[in-house]
């Protein structure tokens, strides 16, 4: 068993002291979240994976994936039924995926509450398929770069979607694809 932590914790530390602290506590890995890294994550490049890979790996540390994947743009959203809103999420998330394998990643966590929430007016069914559309994109560009989706139910207080084990297997049921068939709790 390794032991990982999620950067975030650190708040707008560097990131070489965030790989400092973590493996001075016997970290073996970090999750990093995309919003940490670039006040816009969408400007992330496949360099910028280079660079925080070599810095994690000189403090011995390997980047296990990425997590709170759209905490930014604030407005994201993969149940809206706007389809224009959805075509940018589904976008950057195949970009996070990309992002993902660059950094060596395996997993990344489809936590993300604000960006999945349902407004009152909103059909449950057809919001769901609309998650699991742009879900299963993003599946397909993560799966090509060796990383897989990890559906994260939360709790009620955080958001009104995919709240337990049982509607996260669902969902990846409905995804239907390898790279989105966990769940991680």
């Amino acid at each position: 068993m390794r032991f990982a932590i999620c950067n975030e914790h650190w708040g707008n530390a560097p990131f070489e002291k965030v790989c400092e602290d973590a493996a001075a506590c016997g970290y073996q890995g970090l999750e990093l979240a995309p919003f940490t890294l670039k006040e816009d994550p969408r400007e992330l490049t496949l360099a910028d994976a280079t660079r925080l890979v070599q810095i994690a790996q000189s403090f011995g540390l390997e980047i296990i994936g990425l997590h709170w994947l759209l905490t930014r743009p604030t407005w994201f959203s993969m149940t809206t039924p706007d389809a224009m809103l959805r075509k940018d999420v589904l976008k950057f998330g195949q970009q996070l995926g990309r992002f993902c394998g660059a950094l060596g990643g395996k997993v990344m966590v489809w936590g993300s509450p604000k960006a999945r929430n349902l407004l009152p007016e909103w059909d449950v069914q057809e919001s769901f398929k609309r998650a699991v559309d742009v879900v299963r994109g993003v599946a397909e560009v993560a799966w090509e770069n060796g990383a897989v989706l990890a559906m994260e139910p939360l709790g009620r207080k955080e958001t009104n979607f995919m709240n337990t084990a049982a509607e996260g297997i669902e969902f990846c049921k409905a995804v239907d694809h390898p790279a989105a068939n966990s769940i991680w709790m």
